[in-house]
């Protein structure tokens, strides 16, 4: 028994050491999309010594020709897991007004998967390095779930960049994800993170998990970030805000939803009768109700809070 114990021990670390020689000789290459651009901007976190360079990518889709050379840039942040492409559906119709970028945020996509910091709060930062390379002053900016989190973040972190502010199906208040509390929920992401970077290093599989979705990126994502500073962001933010959320979103419950409208009281709420994925299934409509509101804000109709009040 012993010896075949030590034999299936021997095959096991072999298959082990293989894999993560093929994982190292043969790192799998991102996605690239034709239109995709890169940028290199420093990264973020990481200590207090030299920063290093992330790749990141983003689309870049101009104005159709004709359209008001004054309609303000709109940024489209993604949720977590996934990237750019989750706004296929939607950009198409935004573009034909005005100039639409929408990034890879650094640990998804075509941009680098390693970084040191992988929460909101870092990826707002990475958002703004991006903008300041394009020369971009200020920007409609719409999160989609966990982006939801990336946009207040930079509200926080520049708000004179910011136009307007849009919320769909995305986090926001730590009382409302998950467990509701910020230790509990730091546990439970801990204990993913761990799972996560186990079955990827403990099992030999030659490269076929490094790209999954569900991936080291993805738990990092969430175990980085702290949404607890993220109310006093909503309690002070004084300008236009659209909020589209479902109403059998299971993911982030419509709760959120309308703690996040009563702290913005300015804020138009869109209740629709669909789940958290209706930025995939009614593209068209979300891009609609996004340009309406844009032309709002900018014709100074949308409300601030000091009209609210």
């Amino acid at each position: 028994m012993k010896t075949r114990t030590r034999r299936w021990l021997f095959v096991y670390l072999l298959a082990l050491g293989l894999s993560h020689g093929v994982r190292v000789l043969h790192t799998p290459a991102a996605p690239v999309r034709p239109e995709d651009q890169f940028l290199e901007v420093p990264e973020v976190g990481g200590g207090t010594g030299a920063r290093g360079l992330v790749k990141l990518a983003y689309l870049d889709d101009l104005p159709a020709a004709g359209s008001s050379s004054d309609a303000a840039p709109v940024v489209l942040i993604h949720g977590s897991p996934g990237d750019k492409s989750n706004f296929d559906g939607v950009l198409p119709e935004l573009a034909t007004h005005r100039r639409v970028l929408v990034p890879d945020l650094p640990g998804f996509g075509s941009s680098s998967r390693k970084v040191p910091d992988y929460s909101i709060r870092a990826h707002g930062r990475y958002v703004l390095e991006m903008l300041d390379a394009l020369g971009i002053e200020e920007a409609h900016f719409v999160g989609f779930s966990l982006g939801g989190g990336v946009v207040l973040s930079i509200q926080d972190l520049a708000p004179q960049r910011v136009r307007s502010l849009s919320l769909v199906a995305a986090t926001g208040v730590q009382e409302l994800e998950l467990l509701g509390d910020y230790h509990l929920n730091h546990a439970l992401h801990g204990l993913q993170l761990a799972g996560l970077w186990l079955l990827r290093e403990g099992v030999p599989h030659f490269g076929w998990l490094d790209d999954t979705v569900l991936g080291v990126p993805y738990a990092r994502n969430f175990y980085d970030t702290d949404q607890r500073p993220l109310r006093k962001v909503l309690e002070q933010y004084d300008g236009p805000m659209l909020i589209v959320h479902g109403r059998n979103d299971v993911l982030v419950p419509i709760a959120a939803a309308r703690e996040h409208h009563r702290l913005v009281p300015q804020s138009e709420l869109q209740v629709l009768k669909r789940n958290h994925f209706f930025v995939f299934t009614r593209g068209g409509d979300l891009s609609g109700r996004l340009e309406g509101f844009f032309e709002r804000v900018e014709a100074g109709e949308a409300l601030t809070r000091n009209q609210a009040d």
